[in-house]
């Protein structure tokens, strides 16, 4: 019988797979839609290099300036299309790979038949996937916001006297900026749908199913906010309110079926002082080393219009004050 930290690092690594996935089609897809672009971007270039010294008045009049942005927006209004359809199939495999991941862990203990929820009933429960939801609103932004910002990133590199090939390196990181936000809206969308599915079973499942625990990467990305939390315990009542881009994932706490589990702050103890410094950033590391603030305090809150209240690490000023 796998123990429960052994079902937890095979359900997180489930979950990394799933992001992982997800993440690499919305790259190849938006990549294409650069690749559409260049064409035009080629020809706006050519224009400009046939002016003297061009201004940003001069650019913004073109024609190959304007059909670039209206086919970059328009190239954008498809692919926010894309990934609305994206979180929605991402959203339900999360919920189908919770419900299974719980069912999993209450075999294990022993519990043979444990009480299941339809998916599609903890699928329509997620407030952040209906139409009129400040999610939506945001993916509906994607496309006018990400395009205005091409632009003026276009006129600016003309105040600032760039040559052509320095314009196309503009262009494609300011481009990236679209591609960003797709894939912090996907995965956090996919990881916060598997959180809330699974703690719908953990309530379902209540009478064996004492509560939750925080279960965190781990690595080197994790940030602190997310390592003091690993291991900490928390009711089926309270939501795993994380941050964006967050990889953490919950496990149950089934009665009769645990083993010890290292603490987030207990683990970064054991880390070397380059390791601890990494993670930290080194103005943080010295201050936490002079004993301006304790790990703990590395964890706070802030609301979000999309999820509600979310994890976060607090900003050292406000440690240091602290």
């Amino acid at each position: 019988m796998p123990t429960p930290t052994e079902l937890a690092r095979a359900f997180k690594a489930a979950v990394d797979r799933q992001d992982s996935i997800a993440l690499t089609r919305l790259a190849k897809t938006y990549h294409q839609l650069y690749l559409r672009l260049t064409p035009k971007l080629d020809s706006l270039l050519l224009a400009m290099s046939n002016l003297e010294s061009p201004t940003k008045g001069q650019v913004f009049r073109l024609s190959q300036y304007k059909n670039l942005i209206n086919s970059l927006e328009s190239e954008l209004i498809k692919y926010s299309a894309y990934v609305e359809v994206e979180i929605r199939n991402n959203a339900m495999t999360s919920v189908e790979m919770a419900v299974k991941q719980t069912e999993a862990f209450l075999k294990a203990a022993g519990y043979s038949t444990p009480q299941s929820l339809p998916t599609n009933a903890i699928y329509n429960m997620l407030g952040f996937l209906q139409e009129d939801s400040p999610l939506w609103k945001r993916i509906n932004q994607l496309a006018p916001y990400h395009a205005q910002e091409v632009g003026n990133a276009l006129l600016e590199g003309v105040a600032f006297g760039y040559n052509p090939a320095k314009t196309a390196r503009m262009f494609e990181s300011v481009m990236g900026g679209g591609l960003t936000d797709a894939m912090r809206m996907t995965r956090t969308s996919q990881l916060y749908a598997n959180r809330e599915a699974s703690r719908a079973m953990y309530i379902a499942n209540s009478d064996v199913i004492s509560g939750w625990m925080w279960w965190s990467a781990q690595d080197a990305d994790t940030c602190m906010a997310c390592t003091v939390e690993h291991g900490t315990v928390h009711s089926n009542d309270e939501s795993m309110d994380s941050h964006y881009n967050c990889r953490c994932t919950s496990i149950p706490v089934v009665i009769g079926y645990n083993d010890q589990v290292q603490t987030g702050t207990d683990w970064f103890q054991g880390l070397s002082e380059a390791e601890q410094r990494n993670m930290m950033g080194s103005s943080a590391y010295e201050a936490w080393k002079e004993g301006k603030f304790d790990l703990s305090d590395m964890v706070t809150r802030r609301h979000d219009d999309v999820y509600g209240e979310m994890l976060a690490r607090t900003p050292l000023e406000q440690l240091i004050q602290k």
